[in-house]
């Protein structure tokens, strides 16, 4: 009993992630469409907060902790300062320090759901947050080579480049499910093989999971 309770307190609790991210991406268009996509603030602070409690997915490790506090600080930081001073330098940095945020998150919750002995609410909640940051990491790819190619896409983009984050988190959901509703046209040679590695991805993370789950449970069955 003693070794099951040290080692569920090692596992870092993504029950704090998981409705973090879901209020983002339910919660943060219905904003927009309440407020207008001309009020980039609220977005912002939307965003920023919600990164900032998903911090306590890594409260469990000391040391992922304090990189996270970090990597999101650097974030809101930049992205402050590219809203203030309109600056497309800040914003890059800005998607550079969540791009390494999100990354750290996903590296976890795969180590805890792929090395799990057994299926569990905690695994379900990791691997449903991992497929969930997926689309949002890859949006920030998008965002990115839009502002550094500009052109690279086309469609139904917001005219405010600050506000274009919001329709490519549409759009990398849409590719990551192979939707592929055709409203945003990737253009240019690096969108394109960023969108097919994304739908790739999306379908090989869904098979695996699943089959590695079924797999872990038959396994615990057989064994009782």
């Amino acid at each position: 009993m003693i070794i099951e309770k040290t080692t569920q307190t090692k596992q870092n609790n993504f029950f704090f992630l998981l409705p973090a991210l879901l209020i983002l991406l339910i919660i943060l268009p219905v904003i927009t469409d309440i407020y207008g996509t001309r009020n980039w603030l609220i977005g912002h602070l939307a965003f920023s907060t919600t990164l900032i409690f998903s911090i306590l997915s890594l409260k469990e490790s000391k040391k992922w902790f304090l990189s996270g506090i970090a990597f999101v600080l650097c974030g809101v930081v930049f992205s402050s300062l590219a809203l203030l001073k309109d600056s497309q330098l800040y914003l890059c940095l800005s998607l550079f320090a969540d791009f390494l945020f999100l990354l750290l998150v996903i590296s976890i919750a795969l180590q805890q759901v792929v090395f799990s002995d057994k299926v569990n609410l905690h695994n379900l909640a990791g691997a449903v947050c991992v497929y969930l940051l997926l689309g949002i990491i890859w949006s920030f790819a998008y965002y990115f080579i839009n502002i550094v190619m500009p052109g690279s896409f086309k469609g139904n983009l917001a005219i405010d480049t600050h506000m274009q984050l919001h329709d490519f988190v549409y759009y990398s959901f849409v590719t990551l499910t192979t939707l592929g509703y055709g409203d945003i046209v990737p253009l240019s040679a690096t969108a394109r093989s960023l969108v097919y590695m994304e739908a790739i991805f999306g379908q090989f993370y869904i098979a695996v999971l699943v089959a590695g789950l079924v797999s872990i449970h038959i396994t615990n069955h057989s064994k009782k």
